[in-house]
C-alpha cells in the first residue's frame, strides 16, 4: 500500500520537520519561536522563558551625597638622594613634620608616591621612615605633607 503519508488530503500539503527531518502534513506542524517549521507533537519547543527577563537598574549614585573635606597639601623636596630599600630621608624642610605624620615621596623610575610616615619626630633635615623606599627618590623630588593623617600607609619589606 505504500506510505500513508502519500495520501492526499484536501487543502494540506506534505513539507519536511526541521528538525528530526520526517516528512509530515503542514496541518501536523508548527512554526518555533525562531522561525523553523516542525512537527507539532513531537519537535515543537517554546521560546525560553528566560529571553523574556529585563535587569533591574542598579542605582550606583550615592544618595546624599557631600562635599570631600578639603586637605591642604604642603610640599617640601628631597635634599639629599635616597637610595632604594632607605628608612630615613634627608629633606629640605623638615617644619610642620611630626611623629606618625603621613609623608608621600615621589620616586624616581615611573614617578609613582610612595606613602609612608614619620616615625618619631625628625631630627636636623632628616625623617625617619616608618617603612622602607621601594625605589630610589633623587634630590629635588617632591615630598608631600598632608595637613589631615587619618592613614598609616605601611609597605612590608623585601625578602632578604
Amino acid at each position: 500500500m505504500g506510505d500513508p503519508r502519500a495520501y492526499y488530503r484536501k487543502g494540506d500539503y506534505l513539507v519536511i520537520c526541521a528538525l528530526c527531518a520526517m516528512t509530515r502534513f503542514r496541518s501536523e506542524c508548527r512554526f518555533t519561536w525562531d522561525n523553523f517549521l516542525v512537527c507539532k507533537d513531537t519537535c515543537w519547543y517554546p521560546r525560553e522563558a528566560q529571553d523574556f527577563v529585563h535587569g533591574i537598574a542598579d542605582r550606583q549614585s550615592v544618595p546624599d551625597p557631600r562635599p570631600d573635606i578639603l586637605t591642604t597639601m604642603g610640599e617640601t623636596t628631597v635634599k639629599t638622594s635616597a637610595a632604594k630599600n632607605a628608612i630615613s630621608i634627608a629633606l629640605n624642610s623638615i617644619s610642620g613634620i611630626a611623629d606618625k605624620d603621613g609623608i608621600g615621596i615621589t620616586l624616581d623610575g615611573n614617578g609613582g608616591i610612595h606613602w609612608t610616615f614619620s616615625d618619631g619626630t625628625p631630627a636636623g633635615d632628616t625623617v625617619t621612615l616608618g617603612s622602607y623606599i621601594p625605589e630610589r627618590a633623587s634630590a629635588g623630588n617632591v615630598v608631600y605633607l598632608p595637613s589631615i593623617n587619618n592613614f598609616t600607609w605601611v609597605t612590608t619589606p623585601p625578602e632578604l
